[in-house]
């Protein structure tokens, strides 16, 4: 046997004729370039959306890490597996291709110069192709069996993709048999190093007419390639382009950001007779790059997996059925028959589908192709509300109490007397405080939910922290009007209470409700606000750190702490809350089946607190269950609407007696001792 540093073999043996094959790329070339053509023109008659054009080195970055490296794929076991397999296979088969096309057309207008494939190269590829080759097809395997054999319900199944399975199949196979009927026939002193096609030659070593069949079987590789490159375009394997094009213009903004539409210029454009459009109230109302979103979907069935909703036995809501619509009605397949743009609430979906999304994004969490299905059900429940003055009644009535009392629970007054009793600083406009503390309503206004306040102003006090309140000044931060779709109602309030806050000077906002924190940490930065907002989990995460908080003792409890979606998922403090509670005497963490970036949501999200659409299980129902799974006894979250949901369905599932909820202050109050009031700078405070 030669050396390595000379293996080679000859390239298009036994291949004659070969311009047919540069007629057939060409073709194939012309008809992928025609379907792409028409993808892009497809994405481009979307509205525009111009924020999507910047910070080109972030945008790279994530390309590299959602698709190079398949992150969020990898997060589902099966297909993370069989989708690496195909992916990273196909990757080095085709490295190898453009090698081969390399030295063959280049070598033979420019000499052995060019002669690359050959030596180490060639053995390394060789090698490598051969175990590429085995490995996509044990992923089409292990695809082939989780999608015929496992049938996840989430999981739809055409003849499309089986179709597609045995396409990439015939690929593979073809190009073993071409590499056998070489060996068999014309021999290779380094077919060692190609085990398969060598062990597929012993099945042609008798062969007479191994010439005719290798031609045969090259040919069918040649046009099931070639077809390929055509069909990417108009199938499934679109993905391969529409899905990393998808993530390169993702939203980089803070996921709980959504899109600010200016209401009064709109208002004041529209002239004489003409509509006015707010939201999404037709497929035409899409932007570029929603449309982009619904091409990007393979209806792969992970976010059907973790929807909260779904997970209820809700069948009215999937955010895959969600996607998969918007793009029936975006190719016309909407059942229209006059050719005229129909509304998508009414003929798509009924008018309570939009309502069932708890705004949990646990769906954009696991989406490999980072579609923003929450901000698009936003745009449609905006266009509802502000447009149709359609909405559930229960949703209505907390809209009609936020406008009326400046929040949708009761009277002002009743803030006001509350605070007074709390004996704690309110801060007037022109005054100075290192530390103001947003109280949020859901904790001034539920006699149950004060103790969290409450509590974290003794723990403020006990380290000396300089901090007031706004007092009857403060009023809801209209995150409920955002979420229901009320944006005129939204912006108003964010307006004002953006001016009151600008009134004061503080270094830190605290607040012990999540989605106060998004609004003011970023929903206000499109008001002219640029607040340094901390969840109270991360101030006294920085406490304990500090060592201003020691706690000394504390009752034996098996504790989960429960994500709520808008700190988990929305901020990512994940590890704050969670080094808390370990760092008490006493205190067993243990983890929920769904925690962290897949928490599952109590159910209050997305207006759910306001509203009650009787439809499935009670989510926060199965969130305690999952506790109860783990033998926890005691559930901390940092959300007063999560604690008031799972209070809630202890009630209801008679474990009141075994298991206790409890927020994170609250918790850690119980195992300390007084400490010396050493005064703390808010500069202490800095975000996790």
């Amino acid at each position: 046997m030669p050396p390595l540093s000379e293996a080679t073999r000859p390239l298009m043996w036994n291949i004659s004729q070969t311009w047919v094959m540069y007629l057939l790329f060409s073709v194939a070339l012309a008809v992928f370039t025609w379907g792409m053509h028409r993808r892009i023109q497809f994405w481009r008659q979307g509205k525009a959306e111009a924020e999507r054009f910047g910070d080109w080195l972030k945008r790279l970055d994530v390309l590299v890490r959602e698709i190079l490296f398949q992150k969020r794929v990898r997060h589902s076991s099966v297909p993370g597996v069989f989708h690496s397999l195909i992916f990273y296979s196909f990757a080095l088969l085709f490295i190898t291709t453009v090698v081969i096309m390399f030295q063959y057309d280049v070598g033979r207008l420019f000499g052995p110069r060019f002669d690359i494939f050959r030596g180490y190269l060639y053995v390394f590829l060789s090698v490598a192709s051969e175990a590429a080759g085995v490995l996509v097809l044990a992923g089409i395997i292990l695809a082939a069996y989780r999608r015929y054999s496992l049938k996840p319900e989430t999981l739809p199944s055409t003849r499309a993709d089986g179709l597609a399975l045995l396409f990439l199949a015939g690929i593979i196979v073809t190009g073993f048999l071409t590499e056998g009927l070489r060996i068999a026939v014309n021999g290779d002193p380094w077919k060692t190093i190609s085990p398969v096609g060598w062990g597929v030659s012993i099945l042609f070593g008798g062969a007479k007419a191994g010439k005719v069949i290798h031609s045969s079987v090259w040919w069918a590789h040649a046009v099931l390639a070639m077809s390929w490159i055509a069909l990417v375009p108009y199938t499934k394997f679109v993905h391969l382009l529409s899905l990393p094009t998808n993530v390169f213009f993702s939203k980089l903004e803070p996921r709980g950001a959504l899109k600010r539409m200016d209401l009064e210029r709109v208002m004041e454009s529209v002239e004489g007779d003409a509509e006015l459009r707010i939201g999404i109230q037709e497929a035409d109302d899409l932007t570029w790059k929603q449309r982009l979103d619904t091409d990007a979907c393979i209806s792969c069935g992970r976010c059907d997996e973790i929807c909260p909703a779904h997970m209820a036995q809700n069948e009215q809501f999937t955010p895959r059925q969600f996607i998969a619509h918007l793009k029936e009605a975006l190719s016309g397949d909407d059942g229209a028959k006059s050719g005229q743009p129909r509304e998508i609430i009414g003929n798509l979906f009924d008018e309570e589908f939009i309502w069932h999304c708890r705004t949990c994004t646990a769906c954009m969490e696991v989406c490999p192709g980072l579609i923003e299905h929450v901000d698009t059900l936003m745009e449609l429940r905006r266009n509802e509300v502000l447009i149709k003055g359609r909405m559930p009644a229960d949703a209505a009535r907390a809209l009609r109490m936020l406008e009326t009392h400046g929040n949708p629970f009761g009277p002002q007054s009743d803030r006001v007397d509350w605070i007074s009793q709390l004996n704690i600083r309110v801060v007037n406009p022109g005054e100075r405080v290192d530390v103001l503390y947003w109280i949020g309503c859901c904790a001034t206004f539920d006699p149950q939910k004060r103790k969290i306040a409450t509590d974290l102003c003794r723990l403020m006090k006990m380290c000396g922290i300089d901090f007031g309140v706004l007092g009857a000044e403060e009023k809801c931060c209209g995150d409920p009007a955002r979420i229901i779709g009320q944006e005129m109602l939204f912006q108003q309030i964010a307006k004002e209470q953006v001016e009151i806050l600008k009134k004061r000077e503080f270094q830190v906002l605290i607040t012990s409700c999540p989605h106060c924190y998004n609004v003011l940490a970023h929903e206000y930065k499109q008001f002219g606000a640029d607040f340094h907002v901390a969840h109270h989990s991360e101030f006294l995460h920085e406490m304990l750190w500090l060592g201003k908080l020691k706690p000394r003792s504390g009752m034996k409890r098996r504790c989960v702490y429960h994500d709520p979606c808008y700190l988990g998922r929305y901020q990512k403090i994940y590890d704050s809350p969670r080094e808390v509670i370990t760092a008490l005497p006493g205190a067993q963490l243990i983890e929920m089946r769904n925690h962290r970036d897949k928490s599952m949501c109590c159910g209050a999200g997305g207006g759910h607190y306001w509203m009650d659409l009787k439809s499935g299980e009670r989510i926060n129902n199965l969130r305690v269950k999952q506790a109860c799974e783990v033998g926890a006894d005691t559930i901390v979250t940092g959300c007063a609407y999560c604690l008031h949901m799972l209070e809630d369905s202890l009630k209801l599932l008679n474990r009141e007696d075994t298991v206790q909820v409890i927020d994170l202050g609250s918790l850690l109050l119980e195992g300390l001792e007084n400490s010396p009031k050493v005064r703390v700078s808010s500069e202490t405070l800095r975000p996790q």
